[in-house]
């Protein structure tokens, strides 16, 4: 189980498990429709306090920052992680940062140049992503930055890329140019002593940037650039099996095409619990919203055929079979790999489902103290993570969860 990736986590720590950086899936418009199960419990003997219990309707998107950033979740799908490129890359250093890039504010210290929102003023969607090398506190290490935004077509993309680099590269005098040879398309730049680059390569309608910083060697420009052209190995062919949603209908792009979002629990919007909106994924852009995220776990879900995952006030995951969610169960289950952290409480009553509850303490004897709880449910196909700082209000989470994919 890992710590989950939101606000509260590092001071509260509030759990959830890592999950995986892709499903094998084909694209979004291929996805299952989303259905109850059929257990229908009698929800008047469920604790679920003031939360929803009867599925929503989400539709489509409402306004233009709806559409782009629901554009920019499916884009997250497609764009590659550090560590594809290079298994040193461990460690997720962007944490609990937004990944969905609108504008220049998402991006922060790894774009230094002023221009960015006025040259590309026509963006359309985009997502970041940003893995270390890991160790301890004081350890050396090697980021890889990654971001790839999206433009209404090649031209503008074509117009777009090569002058962010100018930008970026004129922005100090001390840069110099360097080639990407293995890629077209390619402009790159780094200052000469200083161990990283910047590069910005236009594909079709994608501009793709990328930031590396390597503390743990001496400044060497020929690893430098192949720690770029590798990840530009990874990268292009994913965009190419990426299908955006055609300009005439992003306005109204569909934010729950498969049901699933509409049946798990609605983030509360004075107190979410990450920075993304919402959503459902069904690859990488999903492993980007947990801390200590790892591609150890790719494996588990894929033999236990997860094709969905949503994100919420829960987490919904949803199998392609009941027998799969219920191996991810029995993998999850919290009694099964008791930290002398973690004790295991009572669960929700009235429900008739795999459930289990523990809270999780920080500190030791005395001084020990409850820093959040977490449930695991599994019933039919769906395997549910629902965390909160109060014990009370996690099992009225988790019976209101249930009820959502149980009922209607």
């Amino acid at each position: 189980m890992k710590l989950a990736r939101n606000s509260a986590a590092r001071t509260a720590g509030a759990m959830l498990a890592t999950v995986a950086l892709t499903f094998g899936l084909a694209a979004c418009g291929s996805e299952v429709s989303g259905t109850a199960m059929q257990v229908q419990p009698d929800v008047s003997k469920l604790d679920v306090g003031n939360y929803l219990t009867q599925p929503r309707i989400l539709g489509n998107a409402k306004n233009d920052k709806q559409a782009r950033s629901r554009e920019s979740q499916r884009l997250g799908d497609y764009v590659a992680l550090p560590y594809e490129a290079d298994p040193s890359y461990v460690e997720d250093v962007w944490f609990i940062r937004p990944h969905i890039v609108l504008n220049r504010k998402t991006l922060g210290n790894l774009v230094i140049n002023d221009t960015f929102d006025e040259v590309a003023k026509d963006l359309v969607a985009g997502w970041v992503n940003s893995w270390s090398t890991g160790g301890p506190p004081e350890a050396k290490r090697r980021t890889m930055n990654i971001a790839v935004m999206m433009f209404p077509d090649a031209n503008t993309a074509k117009a777009v890329g090569p002058a962010l680099e100018h930008d970026d590269f004129t922005y100090n005098r001390d840069n110099e140019p360097v080639a990407i040879n293995k890629h077209a398309g390619s402009t790159a730049h780094w200052r000469p002593g200083i161990s990283s680059i910047g590069s910005w390569t236009v594909h079709d309608r994608y501009v793709i940037f990328i930031k590396v910083v390597d503390d743990t060697s001496e400044p060497d420009l020929p690893a430098l650039v192949s720690h770029v052209e590798r990840m530009l190995d990874v990268q292009i062919p994913l965009l190419d099996k990426f299908e955006p949603t055609p300009a005439a209908e992003l306005a109204r792009v569909p934010l729950d095409p498969s049901g699933l979002l509409g049946r798990t629990l609605p983030s509360n919007p004075t107190a979410p619990f990450r920075p993304e909106p919402d959503g459902v994924y069904t690859g990488r852009g999903v492993l980007t919203l947990f801390q200590d995220g790892s591609p150890e776990t790719l494996p588990l879900l894929q033999r236990n055929e997860i094709d969905l995952i949503s994100f919420g006030d829960a987490v919904v995951f949803r199998s392609r079979t009941a027998k799969g969610a219920e191996a991810l169960w029995q993998e999850w289950q919290p009694s099964k790999d008791l930290s002398p952290n973690r004790k295991l409480i009572d669960p929700p009553s009235g429900i008739n489902a795999n459930v289990e509850c523990f809270t999780e303490y920080l500190g030791t004897g005395a001084d020990q103290k409850p820093a959040g709880s977490l449930c695991v449910l599994q019933v039919g196909r769906y395997v549910v993570q629902a965390r909160s700082m109060q014990p009370q209000d996690l099992l009225q989470r988790t019976s209101a969860q249930y009820a959502l994919l149980t009922t209607g």
